[in-house]
């Protein structure tokens, strides 16, 4: 066991022997916190709403399966295997025999063709994480309320609307690229883990290992290394953001089912709840707007996230229709 300190709910999260205590799943795991426990009083407060996190961030898993081997297809190579050879006195056949296969060989090339080329759809409601095998090889983990696309006979240009996060599979005989296409810009790369966020009429991508370039809708390119995010806007033609963010898990920690506030204002946290939820948000005063908050809640269950954020910042908060109402207690 690592001792390391524990001074807000994020340092509980982080650690997984926590979370066997909150599960009561490991034994040395149980009675190693309950004995630090007995020994940190003072943090009891922050222990419980940990708990209560750690037991609520839990999401169903959608694994996208292999496409299946064309029926069709495998039926016309097998009927031509076992073709008898015509006799003579059925050569006089051959010819309108010869043109009728010549017309399914087309249809089943045509059939063939299509499939290959059909475009696949993924999405998601609000509230819900998607985890999408490409045919590549690939993996992605779709955030609430996005889409991505591609062709079946090149699942290696995608289509982004929303957020997603990508591990893709690097073609080391072929040096294959892969893309990401957003209304943007589009991100190359040829193996590498990176988050990309196409939001609020922007794009922002976070790159977490390997390198990437990014080509701008106003003509430009940049090159990422490990670290690096930065945000464009093709409204704008402009950068609007180029940073280094030295914890990842800051951009990452959603598609594990939470979201992560660094001291941020609780406006610009419930900007990011609006997006995940989708109920619009209102503020009744301007101390809540500009409170400070610095936590995690669930991005899969709204009902204690709201708990969650009504502990850690004193407000209040009420879901009425499609809104969220926020007030000082």
């Amino acid at each position: 066991m690592i001792k390391k300190e524990y001074n807000n709910i994020l340092d509980f999260l982080e650690d997984s022997s926590f979370k066997n205590w909150a599960e009561q799943n490991n034994a040395t795991d149980i009675n190693y916190w309950e004995y630090w426990i007995a020994n940190n009083p003072e943090k009891q407060e922050l222990v419980t709403k940990a708990k209560d996190l750690a037991l609520g961030l839990s999401f169903n898993k959608d694994f996208v399966s292999s496409d299946k081997v064309n029926l069709e297809w495998t039926k016309f190579e097998t009927k031509i295997k076992n073709k008898k050879t015509v006799s003579k006195r059925k050569l006089r056949y051959l010819k309108p025999l010869s043109i009728a296969a010549s017309i399914a060989l087309l249809i089943t090339f045509g059939f063939y063709f299509f499939t290959q080329n059909t475009k696949i759809i993924h999405k998601t409601s609000y509230g819900e994480i998607l985890n999408i095998k490409l045919l590549d090889g690939s993996n992605v983990t779709l955030n609430s309320n996005s889409s991505l696309s591609y062709y079946k006979n090149e699942s290696r240009k995608v289509w982004l609307k929303g957020e997603a996060f990508f591990q893709v599979d690097k073609k080391l005989a072929t040096n294959a690229k892969f893309w990401v296409l957003t209304n943007d810009l589009s991100v190359e790369v040829y193996g590498t883990s990176f988050n990309v966020n196409s939001n609020k009429e922007k794009t922002a991508v976070f790159l977490q290992e390997g390198s990437v370039w990014l080509d701008f809708k106003n003509g430009g390119d940049k090159k990422m290394v490990p670290g690096n995010y930065i945000s464009y806007s093709s409204v704008k033609s402009e950068i609007l953001e180029s940073k280094n963010i030295t914890n990842a898990i800051l951009q990452t920690s959603w598609k594990d089912g939470t979201l992560l506030f660094e001291n941020l204002s609780l406006e610009k946290a419930m900007s990011i709840i609006e997006q995940t939820y989708g109920y619009a948000i209102v503020f009744k005063d301007l101390e809540s707007k500009n409170t400070i908050i610095t936590g995690a809640v669930p991005n899969t269950n709204l009902d204690i996230c709201i708990k969650a954020i009504e502990k850690s910042v004193d407000v209040k908060i009420i879901k009425k229709e499609n809104k969220l109402i926020i007030s000082k207690k």
